[in-house]
């Protein structure tokens, strides 16, 4: 039996409508007046929306970049290190580096003063010995000294500069040494530390102090010590009497020999001077002692001391005391200063008493000096 058109046509009606694709239905929108004010939920509902879209927005865009980054490893660049810049050196000129080299002796300043001509031309002198170390030189020698002049020094070079025309540069050493001692130094001085010399005698000073003095002077004296024996004679003539005796008969040769000789014996005048003073202290007595050179006690002598040495360096020579010159007072041959009509007793140079009376008699003797009536 055939089917019913109607039924056919209702069954193919709702396959149909089976088969198509609904749309999704949307939420429904609530209708918003737009005379309604907004709240401050409101903004914050439109903020979150707008981070929303802009993180929607973006997403694509930070995948793709990190799936090209994920197979390449970072590789760590070094950047190249900054060499340190070197200094550049300093071009100096050949003044400063003449001045450096001058400054590297420590050479002592000068102050211009005129209370001590001595230190002008020692100063002067010191400066001299440094230019012939470092061979400096002769048209660097005058800016170099100056630079080490003081207060009133400066001021003279000042004045000093002008008159010799006002360019150091020009200025040769030896005009400006000729200026110096004119200022500082003047023929008047020269001649004042020459008679110095000339009449130097040691005196009250020790022997120390002697040459000292003596060292200093003999610089202003050039022609007098014109060589070693001319230096070494004017030293012992110089010396204390007693001293002076023995070191010319032991004939020294030098300046140092008549030094270490002198020395030798001073040094053994004040070790029995000491002895004399404690023997002295001990018995309760305070007057002084004073031991002459040639008056040593018998146990000094037989012990061998300096003064037996040097009668044996004379023996060496073929001399004695005995060959020492007669004194012009007594006639008679003996060392050290002669007491004859001094009133002075021979044997331990105390005044008051006489050598046969003499405290000190039963500890020693004067071998050298006479014990005749005084």
């Amino acid at each position: 039996m055939p089917p019913r058109r109607g039924a056919h046509r209702g069954g193919g009606r709702g396959g149909r409508r089976d088969g198509r694709v609904q749309p999704e239905e949307q939420p429904a929108v609530p209708a918003v007046d737009p005379n309604a004010p907004v709240t401050e939920a409101d903004l914050a509902a439109m903020e979150q929306r707008y981070q929303d879209m802009l993180q929607a927005a973006l997403a694509p865009f930070l995948a793709a970049q990190q799936n090209q980054a994920a197979p390449v490893q970072a590789q760590t660049v070094t950047p190249p290190a900054l060499e340190e810049a070197q200094p550049v050196p300093v071009q100096l000129s050949a003044e400063a580096k003449h001045l450096r080299d001058f400054r590297k002796y420590n050479p002592k300043t000068f102050d211009g003063s005129m209370d001590n001509p001595t230190k002008a031309q020692m100063w002067l002198t010191s400066i001299e010995t440094i230019f012939r170390y470092m061979k400096c030189p002769e048209d660097q020698k005058v800016q170099c000294a100056v630079f080490f002049l003081e207060d009133p020094g400066t001021a003279w070079w000042e004045t000093a500069e002008r008159m010799l025309g006002g360019d150091v540069n020009k200025i040769t050493w030896e005009q400006f040494k000729e200026n110096f001692y004119a200022k500082f130094f003047s023929t008047n001085v020269k001649h004042a530390k020459l008679q110095e010399f000339l009449n130097l005698e040691q005196g009250d000073m020790t022997v120390e102090q002697y040459n000292a003095e003596f060292d200093m002077l003999s610089r202003f004296a050039p022609d007098v010590v014109r060589d070693e024996a001319a230096r070494t004679e004017k030293f012992v003539r110089g010396l204390r009497l007693d001293l002076q005796g023995i070191v010319r008969a032991l004939r020294p040769a030098t300046h140092a020999d008549a030094l270490r000789i002198a020395l030798d014996l001073s040094l053994h005048e004040r070790a029995d001077s000491s002895k004399a003073a404690g023997r002295e202290s001990a018995l309760g007595q305070k007057r002084k002692v004073e031991t002459q050179p040639d008056v040593i006690p018998q146990r000094t002598l037989r012990s061998g001391g300096v003064f037996q040495r040097h009668r044996r360096e004379l023996a060496a020579a073929g001399r004695t005391l005995r060959e020492l010159p007669a004194c012009t007072t007594c006639g008679r041959v003996h060392g050290g200063r002669c007491l004859a009509g001094s009133g002075v007793c021979f044997r331990c140079r105390q005044p008051g008493h006489t050598a046969d009376a003499c405290p000190r008699k039963p500890f020693e003797t004067t071998p050298h000096q006479p014990s005749a009536s005084q």
